[in-house]
């Protein structure tokens, strides 16, 4: 159990370093540079290499606080806001009784859900996209809410089973094994529930990504 969970939380750092994002960041990067936008190159290379080193300093630890995971987030969205015109816009909310700083939630376990909501959810979406991450405390547990405004997981299905027959979120398999690993191994009883919105006409107006967190320090 033990080998096979330290398995799972190699696939969940595999997941983060993802080389499709890597190579995005890195046109940016070159974009600006070939613009001779030297602020911009500099801001956003310093961002890169910051989220880069946070990860790998997180691959090294169990758990980290939630401080430490909106830090990280906050970088990642950053960084992929560049991709996008003036029409993407992120919040981040950690509510007020939420001891940020000490509360512990497992590593690696939200940034390959928050990609997906950018990858597929928002990349195909006209007009404003927005991404809402909401730390609340519920009882004894934590619960975090990723939600976005993007075309629905039907849609992003259809279109990815279009681009790759056999597509599958390599990412949110990984980071849902780890999960089912950790429950087992540790006793925890974590949770993760997608929520498919729909107006008053039925039509998709984005996807909620809920996770459920026993509160450790």
């Amino acid at each position: 159990m033990e080998k096979n969970l330290n398995q799972s939380k190699l696939k969940a750092i595999k997941s983060q370093m993802n080389p499709h994002f890597f190579y995005n960041a890195l046109n940016t990067i070159q974009s600006y540079i070939l613009s001779n936008d030297k602020k911009q190159a500099v801001n956003y290379l310093s961002k890169f290499s910051n989220l880069t080193r946070t990860i790998l300093e997180m691959s090294e630890k169990e758990t980290i606080s939630i401080a430490e995971e909106v830090k990280t987030l906050g970088l990642y969205l950053d960084i992929e806001k560049a991709r996008f015109e003036e029409d993407f816009e992120y919040q981040i909310l950690v509510d007020k009784k939420i001891d940020a700083e000490n509360i512990k939630i497992p590593t690696m376990l939200l940034q390959p859900y928050v990609e997906n909501v950018v990858k597929h959810g928002l990349l195909h979406k006209q007009g404003k996209k927005l991404v809402t991450i909401h730390f609340q405390k519920i009882d004894k547990h934590i619960r975090i809410s990723v939600d976005d405004n993007g075309i629905g997981r039907q849609k992003s299905a259809e279109l990815n089973a279009i681009k790759n027959k056999n597509h599958q979120s390599f990412a949110s398999e990984a980071t849902q094994n780890r999960v089912n690993l950790l429950n087992q191994y540790n006793q925890k009883n974590i949770s993760i529930q997608f929520i498919d919105k729909t107006n008053l006409s039925q039509q998709t107006i984005g996807t909620t990504v809920v996770f459920e967190i026993p509160i450790t320090y």
